[in-house]
């Protein structure tokens, strides 16, 4: 009787080893269709795994197309977590804009030009102390939308290294000493003012894309402005 216990739940394990080698590349390669990248796609499928063996532990029988609804339906959570995060850190950096003294805008004007390339730096002041749309910054800077999102995935990368205490992170190899200065003072005339219409103004002569000729177009943002220095 227990030999044959024993050779149930072998064959039992042999046949989910079977099922998972079989299956399991096909999952990775859902998984990366799905969210469009490998590193997510791993993620996703490895969460997948794990939510998989509780339905067998529970006895129900796992198919390729449960696995598929299962990576859909955590891809989707994965999602929701992400936006409600990036919602939530957006009012973080506004509201620490926001009634900001002399000396906080002054340190705030020394974390972008220390640890922030000067186009990390104008995208994330022009996106988190005044709220401008990334279509906006994309036009006053004369560059693609994913350019300035990119830029400001780096930055806020950046930003989240130094709330680690990482100090050390600094991007002082990307600037030179008029440009720094010049930016610097810009940076805290627009906080201070709560207005960076001089800043944008005078964005061609530190981004070589913009055209030298004046600006026709008066850029505000489209938003509610979430700041007041």
């Amino acid at each position: 009787m227990l030999h044959k216990l024993n050779s149930k739940i072998n064959e039992s394990a042999e046949q989910t080893d079977l099922f998972w080698k079989d299956h399991y590349q096909k999952l990775q390669q859902f998984c990366h269709f799905l969210t469009q990248n490998s590193w997510d796609g791993d993620d996703v499928a490895q969460e997948t795994f794990l939510k998989a063996l509780k339905y067998e532990n529970q006895q129900q029988r796992v198919t390729p197309a449960l696995l598929n609804k299962i990576a859909h339906n955590h891809w989707v959570d994965v999602i929701r977590k992400r936006k409600k995060e990036s919602i939530q850190e957006e009012t973080e950096f506004a509201g620490a804009f926001h009634n900001a003294t002399l000396d906080e805008i002054n340190n705030t004007v020394e974390m972008l030009i220390n640890h922030f390339t000067p186009k990390q730096s104008i995208i994330f002041l022009l996106k988190e102390a005044f709220q401008y749309q990334i279509k906006e910054i994309a036009e006053i800077l004369y560059t693609s939308e994913m350019a300035v999102k990119a830029n400001l995935h780096r930055a806020k990368n950046r930003l989240g290294k130094l709330k680690d205490e990482d100090q050390s992170l600094t991007a002082e190899t990307y600037w030179n000493i008029d440009e720094r200065e010049q930016l610097a003072e810009l940076f805290y005339e627009a906080l201070k003012s709560e207005d960076p219409t001089l800043l944008i103004e005078r964005l061609p002569s530190f981004i070589s894309e913009i055209p030298k000729a004046k600006f026709i177009q008066t850029f505000s943002p489209s938003s509610t402005l979430c700041m007041a220095a």
